[in-house]
């Protein structure tokens, strides 16, 4: 299922956003950057000062918008991970792998495309709770 908000669930509000050419599956992360009008799927080279939702329905590469969650940032949010889930692991910054899963390479990773802070581990060895990092889309360190 990828992403799957599991804390504040009484307080989602899901609304519609815009796509354009994307295919959409239950729990994929979107992101859209300052100056964008549509969301795109996250990547591994996403950072964490973008705004993000949570998808919540699927939707077609036809489809114009999708249903989902903008994440606030405090949430408590269950992820798939690509290496077995470590309590060692608590406390990293983490990439993406794709819109779906979270890259846990048991290093915490300083760069700007940390998009994922593990918490502890989640229902099974494959799955980490944690938060996802979001920003208002504005790179901190752009040149004017």
């Amino acid at each position: 299922m990828g992403l799957n908000v599991i804390s504040r669930v009484d307080e989602i509000e899901l609304k519609k956003y815009p796509i354009s050419s994307q295919t959409v599956l239950v729990g994929d992360l979107f992101e859209r950057t300052a100056g964008a009008t549509t969301w795109t799927a996250c990547t591994a080279t996403s950072t964490y000062f973008t705004r993000k939702v949570i998808a919540y329905e699927a939707a077609s590469t036809s489809a114009t918008e999708f249903l989902g969650y903008e994440v606030r940032g405090d949430e408590a949010v269950e992820a798939e991970v690509t290496n077995a889930a470590a309590a060692a692991d608590n406390g990293d910054r983490m990439v993406l792998t794709d819109k779906n899963t979270v890259n846990n390479t048991g290093t915490d990773s300083a760069k700007e495309y940390a998009c994922f802070i593990q918490d502890k581990i989640g229902k099974d060895s494959t799955h980490v709770i944690g938060r996802i990092l979001v920003g208002n889309g504005v790179d901190p360190d752009a040149t004017v």
